[in-house]
């Protein structure tokens, strides 16, 4: 800050009068009486977030605000919104550099607004991995508070913005606020890499998914939806991943006791087997010291095993197990994947976490082992129970479908809850990484009451983030649920109720009828969610063979309801003259008409890879397939799905979709 400006603006602050009623006037009447001030040079977290402001007070008001540079502000502006750090905001003796990472000051003094963070002059304002977000977090707060912004779904159709003539700004805003998760995350790689970073974009999708342009396109907006929805981290996730893979390969001949023993008496994997997911002999002492010395000191140690479920049957790891269960729990008896089978070995990494981590801290009190709490080591342990604060578990329900997706039985949920509870009060730091978000294909799929419930329960105890796997993007027929979590991750103490009046309202006099329709969908799902499970117990993962059955999890008679309900939406949005509301309702059916296609596809490969050609149903699935993807280059503009990750990335890998165009 150059000494002359910085005494210019204190002689102007210390001169103004007190303000009984100050207040920030931004529009009136339509026309913009406020200037959105810059530094002179100002940091492109600054740039993007005054953009941001403006392009929503011009939707909001049809009012362009000037945007300038501190040494260019004109006189006489009724108001003044001082965006990111500028000589202004420290005459007033606000420190940027006091400001956490992703830290945001909202402040109101006299007829000035002061929206800032900590900045380093550099990162991009839209990377995810950019902690000094707190300027751009503080504009998006401000809009969701002061002009109702609801960020829906990605896209401009998505972006609801109440209309108004008069803006004013409380003068009773003075605030610093934080994310309430450290890092928060839902994946979206596949169309990041694409889009973003440039990557060769497969042929095959694109052929029955998004057009080049239109991956790109909608990654750039999705990207810019997330961003709204605070996506990001102040400090980095703790790494996990399974870190022994192909451990066997490399390690196996020379030091093949550091492996499991497996049912035949012999260490590594079964004859057949492979040996890329071969468990460890987790007792084994050669193999605690061997983590250690190559331990740099510094960074965190992995521990998270391989992703299967045989674990060493040597004598020593079965005695660090506790006593094996007489009963499984009830709700999760009947099913042949429980985390209990083939061992419940919870107790035994729990032991092998807690040696790792007691010898490393005599080299570094700060050292942190990392794992995933997953497979049949997800159940909390009964005799391991003071773990501590430098050992750090992501929290993965996989292993048993009764409780791997929502919705659930209520015994299941609790069951869930109290892993949970069990896990906390060992002492460790945890994070939630489910992988339900990835179910339901295309499908009207919705667990938003129960995913949200348990959410919001794992933040109240001792949640620090999230890392979800993944975004499927299936914004027209699962938009409550996604938009649900987007909010809770950006705020997770926001209630339920809450959140939904948000989206809906974006239907303006469609909403009712728009909640009766997601309603009716999550009921189906509630209803028929044992049926459900029991559709996929012969196919494995579900998640990723949901293309295979979706025709039967939701078959062509359950829809003329929901379409009976979208009728009503419509004549709704209709009554009124803004046309935006006919085309939310128009992006809704266009949805469900693409989870029909895809459902009727589904039926003619009737859980097969391949359609015989001399079989009737081959014509008439080259007949449906070619109108599904008709359907979806007409329509990719709408984003109602993402057609690369959440649709045809699933179906290439369970169809033979490409002998369809042949």
């Amino acid at each position: 800050m150059s000494k002359p400006l910085a005494v210019i603006y204190a002689a102007v602050f210390a001169s103004m009068p007190p303000i009984a009623n100050a207040q920030v006037p931004v529009v009136e009447d339509g026309e913009p009486v406020a200037v959105v001030v810059t530094a002179d040079e100002p940091s492109p977290t600054a740039v993007y977030a005054a953009e941001e402001f403006v392009s929503h007070v011009r939707e909001a008001t049809g009012a362009t605000l000037p945007v300038v540079t501190e040494s260019a502000t004109p006189e006489g502006a009724a108001g003044r919104i001082f965006v990111g750090v500028t000589d202004a905001a420290r005459a007033q003796g606000i420190q940027p550099e006091t400001l956490a990472l992703e830290e945001s000051l909202l402040r109101v003094v006299g007829s000035d607004l002061f929206v800032l963070g900590s900045e380093d002059g550099q990162s991009d304002p839209l990377s995810q991995s950019n902690p000094h977000s707190g300027t751009l977090f503080g504009v998006y707060e401000l809009l969701q508070r002061s002009f109702g912004v609801v960020w829906a779904w990605p896209g401009e159709l998505g972006r609801y913005v109440p209309r108004t003539d008069t803006v004013v700004i409380s003068g009773e805003l003075d605030e610093t606020l934080s994310p309430a998760l450290t890092f928060r995350g839902i994946r979206w790689r596949y169309i990041r890499r694409v889009a973003i970073y440039g990557e060769e974009y497969d042929p095959n999708h694109e052929r029955i998914a998004f057009s080049q342009e239109g991956i790109e396109r909608y990654g750039r907006d999705l990207q810019a939806y997330l961003r709204r929805h605070r996506m990001g981290r102040s400090e980095p996730k703790p790494p996990v991943g399974h870190y022994f893979k192909y451990w066997w390969e490399r390690h196996g001949d020379e030091n093949p006791h550091w492996f499991m023993l497996n049912e035949q008496g012999e260490r590594g994997p079964l004859p057949g087997q492979g040996t890329k997911h071969v468990s460890m002999c987790v007792s084994e002492p050669d193999l605690h010291n061997f983590l250690i010395e190559q331990w740099d000191g510094e960074s965190a140690i992995r521990l998270g095993e391989v992703d299967g479920r045989d674990r060493c049957r040597c004598e020593r790891c079965l005695s660090w197990d506790a006593p094996q269960p007489e009963v499984i729990p009830p709700v999760l008896a009947h099913d042949e994947r429980s985390f209990y089978s083939p061992l419940w070995v919870t107790d035994r990494y729990a032991r092998f976490w807690k040696t790792i981590r007691d010898m490393a801290v005599e080299r570094n009190p700060d050292a942190l082992v990392t794992t995933f709490l997953y497979q049949n080591y997800f159940p909390a342990p009964a005799e391991v129970t003071d773990l501590g604060p430098n050992i750090y578990g992501e929290f993965v329900p996989w292993g048993d479908d009764q409780v791997d997706f929502f919705p659930m039985t209520e015994g299941a949920l609790e069951w869930l809850k109290e892993q949970w509870i069990g896990w906390a009060e060992t002492g460790i730091i945890m994070s939630y990484r489910p992988n339900y978000m990835h179910d339901g294909y295309t499908m009207p799929h919705l667990d938003t009451r129960q995913s949200s419930e348990f959410f919001k329960f794992a933040y109240q105890h001792g949640m620090i983030g999230t890392d979800f796997d993944s975004l499927t993007g299936q914004w027209a027929t699962q938009g409550p649920k996604l938009y649900v979590h987007m909010r809770l991750n950006a705020d997770p103490t926001l209630e339920l109720d809450q959140i939904l009046d948000e989206y809906y309202s974006v239907f303006g006099p469609a909403e009712e009828q728009v909640r009766e329709y997601f309603g009716y969908w999550e009921e189906y799902a509630v209803e028929h969610h044992q049926r459900i499970i029991d559709l996929f117990r012969d196919v494995g993962n579900r998640w990723q063979r949901f293309t295979l059955k979706a025709h039967e999890a939701y078959p062509p008679e359950c829809f003329p309801p929901a379409e009976a309900l979208l009728q009503a939406a419509m004549q709704a949005a209709a009554a009124d003259p803004n046309p935006d509301y006919v085309a939310r309702v128009e992006f809704l059916e266009a949805g469900l008409e693409h989870a029909k296609l895809c459902g009727r596809l589904a039926a003619l490969f009737d859980g097969s890879y391949n359609i015989p050609r001399d079989s009737g149903r081959f014509g008439q699935a080259q007949e449906v397939a070619r109108e599904l993807v008709s359907f979806r280059k007409a329509h990719e503009h709408m984003y109602i799905s993402d057609y690369a990750y959440g649709a045809a990335w699933r179906e290439l890998r369970r169809w033979n979709v490409n002998s369809l165009f042949e």
